[in-house]
């Protein structure tokens, strides 16, 4: 390639580095951070029957132009019945948000999830997943 090929690929590089690195969404947003999930009521091993509910503070509100905002709670074996549906729940005033109560009704290793669903402008939405393992026995 002659020089001008070479000039022309490296100020391309350059402005693409530039471009990236200059972007100020990032400068304006802060995603809000939370604890990690409690389980009530706190067992070592969890029994097929059980009845559990889930709590997650909100430990931040973050910083930004936050649009909108949805939370749900969902268990991994949600996720092949069509019947079951997503827990919607909002923050209390304290900042706990607390799901309904779950009956465990599969054995094994079981994923207790809470998803977050955070809308800023120009479509850009960020997702909050936390999860917790538990074991439930027959």
């Amino acid at each position: 390639m002659s020089k001008n090929k070479y000039l022309n690929l490296l100020v391309i590089m350059l402005m693409t580095v530039c471009l990236t690195a200059c972007s100020d969404d990032d400068d304006k947003i802060s995603e809000p951070t939370f604890s990690h999930i409690t389980i009530t009521p706190e067992k070592e091993i969890y029994h097929v029957g059980d009845i559990v509910t889930c709590s997650i503070n909100r430990t931040s509100p973050g910083i930004g132009d936050l649009r909108d905002t949805s939370y749900w709670w969902y268990t991994s074996w949600w996720f092949t019945d069509s019947e079951m549906k997503a827990d919607f729940q909002e923050f209390s005033d304290d900042n706990v948000n607390t799901s309904s109560p779950i009956t465990l009704t599969t054995p094994g290793r079981v994923t207790l999830y809470f998803f977050g669903r955070l809308e800023y402008p120009h479509w850009d939405w960020r997702k909050i997943e936390i999860g917790r393992t538990i074991i439930v026995v027959e």
